[in-house]
């Protein structure tokens, strides 16, 4: 029997990426899944290689509606809810003194505010199934702040405190909530951040590229398995005393 058996997750941003390495690893542990991501082709992509074990949403995690019909449609297929994964994110990079509202405020919309959207939307499942987990997908960002990334992590440093208080808040309904703080990752994501640092920089992407391999004491980049393996390990019954906490897979980065 899997590690989890027969609970069902939602994970947003599940199209591609941390996000659909996370589904595959619950699925291999007998969890039901629902790929949420605005990239309705790629969340069914993702769905369809996992079977009848998962099905897509289309979600805009920024639009409450939308999350709302979210956590309905998991209920009325799967029955229930037991694992959130808060995993939609973006990246824009831009100086401080250069940077307008609107950049500013999507990058919070999308990275933090949507983490408070997703989580009080289901937390009502989990407290009818007597307890639950919560896990926020942070960035070591959140914790040592990232020049060109202020946006990003001002939303990082913010999905942590979230944690941290929303752990306090649900604990004594047995939901745990905790948060994974990834270090450089070779996705989408963290590629297109590389390249517009190098642009907001102005320098060679080989020069930003050189900094990024040269930042973890281990010498190399994270995979997506190395974040899916800490998120299946705080979804099951092994992590049953730990929460509030904001775990690093960053190779040594921070070491704190």
């Amino acid at each position: 029997m899997g590690r989890l058996e027969a609970r069902v997750a939602v994970i947003t941003g599940g199209g591609a990426g941390i996000g659909a390495a996370i589904a595959r690893a619950f699925v291999a542990e007998g969890a039901r899944v629902v790929i949420a991501d605005r990239d309705d082709v790629r969340a069914r992509q993702t769905a369809a290689s996992l079977g009848e074990a998962a099905f897509a949403q289309r979600t805009d995690v920024t639009r409450e509606n939308q999350v709302s019909a979210l956590v309905a449609a998991t209920r009325e297929r799967f029955g229930g809810i037991d694992i959130l994964v808060n995993n939609a994110g973006i990246m824009r990079k831009a100086y401080v003194k250069d940077m307008s509202l609107e950049l500013w405020q999507q990058v919070l919309d999308v990275n933090l505010t949507a983490t408070f959207l997703c989580s009080k939307a289901v937390l009502p499942a989990m407290i009818e199934r007597g307890g639950g987990r919560v896990i926020n997908i942070a960035s070591i960002a959140g914790k040592i702040g990232e020049p060109t990334a202020s946006a990003y992590t001002a939303a990082k440093f913010g999905v942590i405190g979230f944690t941290r208080a929303l752990a306090h808040e649900v604990a004594r309904h047995e939901i745990l909530v905790n948060a994974i703080c990834p270090g450089p990752i070779p996705t989408e994501l963290g590629e297109q951040g590389w390249r517009e640092g190098a642009e907001v920089e102005g320098v060679a992407l080989d020069r930003v590229m050189a900094r990024v391999n040269a930042r973890s004491p281990l010498g190399r980049l994270g995979t997506v398995d190395s974040v899916a393996r800490m998120a299946l390990f705080i979804a099951s019954d092994e992590c049953d005393f730990t929460t509030g906490a904001a775990f690093n897979v960053d190779g040594g980065i921070v070491m704190a």
